[in-house]
């Protein structure tokens, strides 16, 4: 698990490039009275509407399959089939995939969770829960704001402003590098100053994490989620599992299945699935394999080889090699 952290820290599960303390992308009303907003799919200028609504994104049968025969969407990108609850509270089949590279206007998000929904009749559909680790966003004059959530007081902006964004380049810059010891220095200094931002709060999670602070690492995710809980999924599940490899450091197994378990729930609810639909699709994913595959050593260190030998069967089938490995060799079907 710490080494997915440690592979994701810069750009978490959902991630993103380009954004200042205040980011405006350029709305176009429709007749209809929704929006449409101008959008690249891993480089592909694609027809997108925005919606109001928690939602990631969803594309039409027809888009994905013309991006999917072009090369724009890889097997990779590909997670399976689900069961997702639509906005309106229907529910409905859909596939899940990954989008790559969104950009909007100046805005760049990586690696977006995506449904294929059927019956949809537009191209592609961008929800709020896109920019939920950015900060708030609203709609006014016919543009999306996304705040960082920062509140400057009009005669300082100009200089905490400049001071602030030195030091969030700096701190991205050591991030990127993995000059973690550093980057846990820009934290300390920027929130000498200022409030994190629920993603910084969460990025500081990881630093304090990789750097094995074991105990900054459990008092930063309880902070953490005692804020935002409820606020961005993709974080969330990062922040369980981060905190269930340190209880399993400890030795701790009821605390670490405690926390692996509710990482997995988290994520179920993020891509809209269970644990049946997983096993009855071709879903992959390496990072829900590893908390999976932790979560079923913790299960064989409490005795309980029943509900770790599920686990482990689980975290095979989302690839994760050691899972594999030890199915191959128990003969225990995945």
């Amino acid at each position: 698990m710490k080494k997915t952290l440690i592979a994701i820290i810069a750009l978490a599960s959902v991630s993103v490039m380009s954004l200042d303390a205040q980011t405006v992308i350029p709305l176009h009303s429709q007749p209809d009275g929704k929006y449409m907003v101008d959008a690249t799919v891993n480089g592909v200028g694609v027809k997108t509407y925005y919606a109001e609504e928690n939602w990631f994104a969803s594309m039409s049968s027809t888009t994905y399959l013309f991006l999917y025969e072009n090369g724009y969407i890889a097997d990779a990108d590909v997670r399976g089939m689900t069961v997702v609850k639509m906005p309106d509270g229907s529910s409905t089949k859909a596939g899940s995939f990954v989008i790559r590279n969104l950009r909007l206007g100046n805005l760049i998000v990586q690696d977006l969770p995506a449904f294929v929904i059927a019956k949809q009749n537009v191209p592609l559909i961008i929800g709020n829960s896109a920019f939920d680790i950015f900060g708030d966003v609203h709609v006014e004059d016919e543009k999306l704001y996304i705040e960082d959530g920062i509140e400057l007081a009009e005669d300082e902006a100009f200089t905490l402003m400049t001071y602030r964004d030195s030091l969030k380049r700096a701190l991205q810059k050591h991030i990127e590098a993995k000059e973690y010891e550093a980057a846990a220095d820009c934290f300390t200094e920027i929130s000498q100053n200022e409030p994190l931002t629920m993603f910084e709060k969460y990025q500081q999670i990881m630093v304090s994490h990789i750097l094995d602070r074991d105990e900054e690492t459990l008092a930063y995710s309880l902070d953490w989620l005692a804020e935002n809980e409820g606020k961005s999924d993709n974080l969330e599940y990062w922040v369980h599992a981060a905190m269930g490899d340190v209880y399993a450091v400890a030795k701790d197994s009821a605390n670490a299945i405690a926390c692996y378990e509710r990482a997995v729930n988290v994520y179920y609810r993020m891509f809209n699935t269970t644990e049946a639909g997983i096993r009855r699709s071709p879903f992959t994913d390496e990072s829900l394999g590893n908390t999976l595959y932790s979560l079923g050593v913790q299960y064989a260190a409490q005795k309980n080889l029943k509900q770790a030998e599920k686990c482990c069967s689980l975290a095979a089938k989302c690839g994760n090699a050691d899972a594999k490995a030890f199915c191959d060799k128990y003969r225990v079907r995945y």
